[in-house]
């Protein structure tokens, strides 16, 4: 599993992930991650209008996390698993954004 350093939140995004971060209380095994979410539909399987995917805040169990997931380290120390949706880049920067109500990571240049 590799370790991101050079990565950052947005001023959008950083409230947003801070109030989640805190609220976050873990059971036995598990640890904060940003999850993809990849679509949304009603209880009757009718897709959500407008919805756009993107990573939310949740609990994932360390036990087997390996590659592809990565764990991502901001600059204030704080730590969160994600498995990155682009080929990481030492030269580049990353920034967690949010888009909606969910958040997205992406290059700074892209």
């Amino acid at each position: 599993m590799i370790l991101i350093t050079n990565i950052s939140l947005t001023e959008r995004a950083a409230p947003h992930f801070r109030r989640k971060r805190l609220a976050f209380r873990a059971d036995p095994g598990e640890v904060f991650a940003l999850v993809w979410v990849s679509n949304h539909a009603d209880a009757d399987g009718t897709p959500v209008p407008g919805f756009e995917p993107g990573y939310m805040c949740g609990p994932v169990y360390s036990q087997g996390l390996a590659s592809p997931w990565a764990l991502a380290q901001l600059p204030d120390g704080s730590q969160f698993y994600f498995m990155p949706r682009f080929t990481w880049s030492a030269q580049e920067h990353y920034l967690v954004d949010r888009q909606g109500t969910l958040f997205s990571i992406a290059a700074a240049t892209g």
